[in-house]
């Protein structure tokens, strides 16, 4: 398909209208000479036509904002200088009484266009809703429209938008050989254990395959590096008396390694043995790096790094122990957001913080991450517990990696961070900005909005709309969060789904950590759609959808450690139940969706209807570089319920047959994914 041909029609306001070598786009169908059929019937099957692709709609949330406009080159007079007042010829934003702003503006479709927002008649700032921006020549940035779809980008290429990830426990997930190496004094149990359990890299190279028909298509591995030898305490234990291994791969007991020569480290940093070995994990990157996934691009990898703490028993903590906060401190509770002792304070005493504040252990630690990132040709990295790291850390690895890796694949070395925060946006924010730190974080608010409008009866899916209104832009532009419902921190997430959980912040601790028979497996279908439901918001919206291994069948589990239970595989003997069976299917087909619909990640959603239980958005604006736009339908309720879908024709995406719009009817927790013809 070509770039396509604008054509301009009569009226009030002139519309333009896309044509290209296709069928026409708009709601003119276009002949061989690229201008208006003018006849009658022409695309009269298709129902009535989208909005035009320049039809586009400023949006901003400010309950606070007494007036927003918009500026920009598309409003300029003819010397080029934009208007700094509605008198000039500002568009001005309409409030609906609830603090979000937005206007429809018919904008010239040829071309890039750069705007800001006018806040208060004197505020000048960025479109935090648009992650496409440049600078503006005096510090600060434009945001940047092109509203024929080429901010889409080039479909063809590899982009982080349409990432689906998933996380991995390697210890947890395959094991290869059915040996394990344990380490001594670690509690163990048949469910629930605090010992490693054999799972091994090759193991996970083994499911390569089963990922990538998932619709995997980047892979989050737990961290691979050598780990404390020695069995450690609970970080409360009077509370938990149990004794742990570093089978999670969360305590790194690196060597003294010398990197005066970067690329080659004395001595060579080493794999976790009781994982597998260098060659073992050089072979699953490499493979996965070769499978092919379901965008149509080899698939890509993060490592989690663990950069806030090391084993004391190392060689690195008894070359260097004044590279350490000492005395080592634990972090009691009110000192997690201390604004001193929150990057200084340690988890637990055999875990002495780095002291990040000197330059000698921050540069040592951002050369053995660059070292790891390019020896084994990653993809990104999964940055652990943020918030306890000074941002010099973070500016500085920033740095190196875009000089240690050109042109990474989608132009990105993608660095998300953990930042354990379900309420404050405010902190997750402090630490997101893709030129000098992260390109983003594991959206905890957002989990927290999803689980309570999806899974808890009081919830509502309207009150979710207007939440996920504001929340699209919040981290300000170029920014990608991923998206979670459930992770290896908290209980499964299917049991929130089956509501035997009832707060959606609930964590781990000793009681339900290590209570399994309190947390078995549900035999109704009901959370597990409930579950399902939950994917479908995340597969079909911005941002990059995580699975937590396991959540793709429901796996039962507590907190720490019984979330972590072996990920159960039926070529072993182990029986799924058809709800398991039915939610994997359902993660397959989103996932494949995806896939095949990059408006689903690179787009924009408008919301057509919403009530407590129902929600019907749109996916839109690639339409231009050749992606059609996706209506998506929700029915949370325990009945059946009524939505309106726009009519015309449409493919559904998961029968994979054709569908019609107009009054549609959803059953009990179900939902459409249908795409425009």
């Amino acid at each position: 398909m070509d770039a396509g041909r604008y054509v301009r029609e009569g009226g009030p306001s002139p519309i333009f209208r896309e044509c290209s070598d296709e069928a026409g786009t708009g709601d003119a169908s276009c002949s061989e000479a690229g201008i208006p059929s003018m006849d009658p019937d022409a695309g009269n099957d298709a129902g009535p036509p989208p909005p035009p692709c320049n039809l586009v709609t400023f949006e901003y949330v400010d309950a606070s904002a007494s007036s927003v406009w918009i500026s920009g080159s598309f409003l300029a007079d003819g010397a080029g200088v934009w208007p700094t007042s509605p008198g000039e010829g500002a568009l001005v934003l309409e409030n609906d009484g609830a603090g979000r702003w937005s206007i429809e503006h018919l904008v010239e479709p040829v071309g890039r266009h750069t705007y800001k927002i006018i806040v208060d008649g004197t505020r000048w700032i960025a479109d935090p809703g648009n992650p496409v921006s440049e600078p503006d020549g005096f510090g600060g940035q434009n945001s940047v429209i092109d509203p024929c779809g080429a901010s889409c980008g080039d479909l063809d290429e590899f982009d982080w938008r349409d990432a689906v990830m998933y996380f991995a426990m390697v210890d947890r997930f395959r094991d290869s050989d059915g040996s394990r190496m344990e380490v001594s004094g670690a509690t163990d149990g048949p469910i629930a254990s605090g010992q490693y359990l054999g799972g091994d890299l090759d193991g996970v190279t083994e499911q390569l395959p089963y990922l990538a028909d998932l619709g995997v298509t980047a892979l989050w591995l737990s961290a691979p590096y050598d780990n404390r030898d020695t069995a450690g305490a609970a970080i409360d234990p009077a509370s938990d008396p149990r004794m742990y291994s570093a089978y999670h791969g969360y305590w790194p007991s690196p060597e003294n390694v010398d990197y005066t020569m970067p690329m080659s480290p004395s001595p060579r940093p080493r794999v976790e043995p009781r994982i597998g070995g260098d060659a073992d994990l050089r072979s699953l990157v490499d493979t996965l790096h070769a499978t092919t996934g379901r965008d149509g691009h080899g698939m890509k990898i993060l490592f989690d790094y663990v950069m806030k703490h090391a084993d004391i028993e190392s060689g690195l903590y008894r070359a260097h122990p004044d590279w350490f906060v000492t005395p080592v401190t634990g972090c009691a509770p009110d000192r997690w957001d201390d604004p001193f002792w929150s990057t200084r304070c340690s988890f637990t005493n055999y875990l002495p913080s780095f002291d990040f504040y000197q330059d000698a252990p921050r540069r040592w630690s951002v050369a053995d991450a660059t070292w790891w990132a390019t020896e084994y040709d990653l993809d990104g990295f999964r940055l652990d517990a943020v918030k306890h790291i000074p941002l010099s850390w973070l500016m500085d690895l920033r740095d190196r990696i875009d000089t240690s890796v050109p042109m990474p694949a989608g132009q990105r070395f993608y660095m998300v961070g953990e930042t354990f925060d379900y309420f404050s946006r405010d902190t997750l924010r402090r630490f997101v900005d893709p030129e000098e730190m992260l390109d983003g974080q594991f959206d905890f608010p957002f989990k927290r909005e999803l689980c309570t409008a999806m899974f808890r009866p009081e919830g509502s899916l309207a009150g979710f709309s207007a939440w996920m209104d504001g929340n699209d832009g919040f981290y300000g532009p170029g920014s990608l969060m991923t998206t979670w419902i459930g992770n290896h921190d908290i209980p499964r997430a299917i049991h929130f789904a089956s509501r035997q959980i009832g707060s959606c912040t609930e964590g781990s601790n000793a009681g339900n950590g290590w209570n399994p028979s309190a947390y078995t497996q549900p035999t109704d279908a009901a959370p597990y759609e409930r579950l399902g439901l939950s994917f479908v918001v995340m597969f079909t919206s911005p941002g990059i959808p995580l699975v937590y291994y396991g959540d793709e069948i429901g796996l039962a589990g507590g907190g720490d450690p019984d979330n972590r239970r072996m990920m159960p595989w039926e070529d072993e003997g182990d029986t799924l139940l058809a709800p398991q069976i039915a939610l994997r299917n359902t993660v397959r087909a989103l996932g494949r969706i995806r896939g095949e619909n990059p408006v689903l990640g690179r787009g924009r959603r408008t919301t057509l209807s919403s009530t407590q239980d129902t929600w019907v958005y749109r996916m839109t604006g690639c339409g231009s570089a050749g992606a059609s736009d996706v209506i998506v339908a929700i029915n949370r309720a325990d009945g059946a319920n009524t939505v309106s879908i726009p009519a015309g024709s449409y493919d559904d995406l998961v029968s994979e047959t054709m569908a019609s719009g107009g009054s549609i009817s959803l059953g009990p927790r179900s939902f459409r994914v249908l795409r425009a013809r």
